[in-house]
């Protein structure tokens, strides 16, 4: 059985970064997640954003991208229940 390649989630989020994404990357095999505040993960909706993300994705060894959205706990204004 062959192992999955794995991305360069480090150097991906260089280029995102670069790209004017500023956000991070967690490398899950051929899978990069993708973690963004809104602002940053609304620009992903567009399809031209979101090609440019993919391509840049896969020149650092990923098949697909998800985008997980961040917020910051005071900014986000909702109660969240902790343990």
């Amino acid at each position: 059985m062959k192992t999955p390649a794995l991305g360069d989630g480090a150097a991906l989020a260089v280029a995102l970064r670069g790209a004017g994404l500023p956000c991070d990357v967690e490398a899950r095999a051929a899978l990069a997640l993708i973690s963004a505040r809104a602002d940053c993960a609304a620009r992903l909706a567009s399809p031209r954003e979101r090609a440019s993300a993919l391509a840049l994705a896969k020149q650092y060894g990923f098949t697909h991208i998800a985008v997980e959205l961040t917020a910051d706990a005071p900014a986000a204004g909702a109660a969240v229940l902790r343990p």
